[in-house]
């Protein structure tokens, strides 16, 4: 089994029900103990961290929008402070809206960007300048198949996920021999409550089953546990690379 005990995490979008959760219920876990970052989603927050101390981890909470890079920076600083340093930095926060490419406003574009791309940018280059100093971490990115797939009316989404890719490993490439990992996971179609009404619907669900060779959807905790791993000493040698937890969807 896995072990993190005496490691301190930080979880960027942990207070979503969602991938962001999984993976900070997991690292907790594991042993380790978890900042939970959240946007206005306070009582999420408290609900996960009660959740975690139960299990007798260390969590603080931390309220920060991510497309503000003053905001990102200083999570990191808040977590080093109050938890005594940092070992796994986890960036999940992202937001995604569909609109066809023609109507997608600059204000729509440059928020996307800002939280998907500058705020991963932000808060991991934060967290290596604190990992560097003791040669030893593990940045993980959840990134998306689309930072290598189209999918109609999201432009600005897959964009930003194709600059996380690349920016997870340039970043791997720098910090490659001062102990400090950088790796990505993607995530296929995951159930969650941002898409739980949409697969309410029947056919919508059937179509999208259809395209998927495993013929299910995947979960949060598919991903966590792809997370889990990177996080890990057994893992100490994979940098760079990209994870696709898709149940085959970009084999087609």
């Amino acid at each position: 089994m896995t072990s993190l005990d005496n490691k301190i995490a930080l979880v960027t979008g942990a207070a979503s029900n969602g991938i962001g959760r999984a993976v900070a219920v997991a690292l907790a876990r594991a042993g380790a103990d978890v900042a939970i970052h959240h946007h206005m989603q306070h009582q999420l927050a408290d609900e996960l961290a009660a959740e975690l101390d139960s299990v007798g981890r260390r969590t603080m909470t931390l309220n920060a929008d991510l497309g503000d890079s003053a905001q990102a920076r200083k999570l990191v600083h808040d977590v080093v402070d109050h938890l005594d340093g940092l070992d796994i930095c986890v960036a999940c926060a992202a937001t995604l809206d569909r609109v066809p490419f023609v109507d997608i406003t600059d204000e729509q574009w440059n928020r996307v960007h800002a939280v998907n791309l500058h705020g991963y940018f932000a808060v991991s280059q934060e967290a290596a300048r604190h990992m560097v100093t003791r040669q030893s971490g593990r940045i993980i990115m959840i990134s998306s198949i689309n930072q290598t797939h189209a999918t109609p009316n999201l432009a600005h989404y897959v964009s930003s996920k194709g600059g996380v890719m690349m920016l997870a490993r340039a970043m791997a490439l720098e910090l490659a021999n001062q102990g400090v990992t950088v790796n990505l996971v993607a995530p296929g179609t995951i159930l969650t409550d941002l898409n739980r009404e949409n697969f309410a619907d029947e056919g919508f669900k059937r179509h999208k089953l259809s395209l998927i060779p495993m013929e299910r959807l995947g979960t949060p905790d598919d991903v966590a546990a792809a997370v889990l791993y990177l996080a890990s000493d057994e893992a100490s040698y994979i940098t760079g690379i990209t994870i696709t937890v898709d149940g085959g969807l970009t084999l087609i």
